[in-house]
């Protein structure tokens, strides 16, 4: 009984503590590299090829299988759980790739 009160107050003291070092490394995780410091001011990504790691190159269905992978590592119920900010960032993410997609979808 003793070991439960002690592992419960550890989580109500460490998990606030924690929880906003989890966001940080989240956030780092969920902008790539090539992304980081390349946003217009309103948020948008300045290059849609590089939003979705594709050659300006690429065929259609390069471009297809980007967005596809693209939307699975950023797709907001992935992090649903992880709270709210994550799940906004995650929403930014998810709209940035599509503009993305819809910016290099062929007329």
């Amino acid at each position: 009984m003793i070991r439960w009160i002690i592992l419960l107050a550890l989580l109500f003291v460490v998990l606030p503590v924690v929880r906003p070092l989890l966001v940080r490394v989240v956030r780092s995780l969920l902008t790539p590299p090539s992304q980081v410091g390349r946003t217009r001011v309103d948020g948008a990504a300045s290059d849609p090829y590089a939003v979705l790691g594709v050659s300006p190159g690429a065929s259609s269905e390069q471009i297809a299988a980007a967005y596809r992978v693209r939307m699975k590592e950023y797709h907001p119920d992935r992090v649903a759980e992880l709270g709210p900010e994550l799940r906004e960032l995650a929403h930014r993410k998810t709209v940035e790739i599509q503009r993305a997609r819809d910016a290099l979808r062929p007329k």
